[in-house]
């Protein structure tokens, strides 16, 4: 019996697409019979006639294009009592769409008077390190954010005052503990599903959050009711990281990482509770809200 299964990453894990007996069942054109003048040459025919049905164009009008797999299968909720999702991506959909939510659900009264920018920024290429024109490590966000800070009448040093003002809340989700794994974190850290939001730690700055964001983020918590959880992890254990130590050092923002507790992290199949959602959803809105009272009445 194989009892560690690793499959190598260029051989095992091809992507089937077809037969070649269907395909010529079918009478479907080989490749090589295309112009090889054209984009569509390069690929399987199979591949570039979806793609054009897709699309209602001709092989020869595909100028280039770029695509992954992934999971088509809409999310599910499941289990005995209904209480778990099963998604793919929810790392970092979930985060994604809390947070769009939860911007809509603050757009009230509280709107008129707050004398901050409330933003919400989605990047690409996360789990690939960020180093990309869309992702994190760019200066996009940067470059936003001092259009957002300069007007006519507003000081030449406005977005670096800005800053140290604000917060960046980096959303990303977290790794609850499973039942059959509970060693692998530590034992006074183990984030549990329903339990709430996590705050994540780490003294080597893989997390970016520090004892003041932890505490501005607890009163927010506070206000709108929702519990929070830590994470650290084990001593003996190395530790992932997000894009919240990426913006930190670009922007000179406080920052705080936290997230959604989840089980199947980066599997085809994720899963976490229907309880986050609410919890996440209550969080993001009460931060928009709350915030500019909350960093006031704070001495640091």
């Amino acid at each position: 019996m194989n009892e560690k299964f690793s499959p190598n990453k260029e051989n095992h894990i091809l992507p089937v697409i077809s037969t070649c007996v269907q395909q010529e069942l079918d009478m479907v054109k080989p490749a090589s019979t295309l112009s090889g003048l054209d984009q569509a040459s390069k690929h399987s025919t199979v591949l570039v006639d979806a793609l054009c049905q897709q699309l209602n164009v001709e092989p020869e009008q595909i100028l280039d294009f770029e695509l992954c797999l992934a999971d088509t299968q809409p999310a599910a909720i499941g289990g005995a009592l209904d209480e778990f999702i099963f998604a793919p991506r929810l790392d970092n959909l979930f985060n994604a769409y809390c947070a769009i939510e939860g911007l809509i659900a603050s757009c009230n009264d509280t709107l008129k008077t707050d004398p901050n920018i409330r933003l919400v920024s989605l990047f690409d290429n996360e789990e690939v390190g960020s180093q990309s024109a869309q992702g994190a490590g760019s200066k996009f966000q940067e470059l936003v954010l001092r259009r957002l800070s300069t007007n006519s009448s507003s000081s030449v040093t406005a977005f670096e005052e800005a800053m140290p003002k604000s917060l960046l809340i980096s959303a990303d989700q977290a790794h609850a503990v499973h039942p059959n794994y509970a060693e692998k974190h530590e034992e006074n850290h183990r984030p549990g599903l329903h339990k709430g939001i996590v705050v994540k730690f780490n003294s080597n700055q893989k997390y970016a959050t520090t004892a003041i964001t932890a505490a501005l983020l607890r009163e927010v918590a506070n206000r709108a009711n929702v519990p929070l959880q830590d994470v650290v992890v084990r001593n003996d254990s190395t530790c992932g990281s997000t894009i919240g130590p990426i913006m930190s050092t670009r922007l000179g923002m406080p920052t705080i990482d936290i997230g959604g507790p989840q089980l199947s992290m980066h599997s085809i199949r994720e899963m976490c509770c229907t309880t986050s959602v609410q919890q996440a959803l209550a969080l993001y809105t009460g931060f928009y809200e709350n915030f500019p009272p909350i960093f006031a009445s704070m001495q640091m």
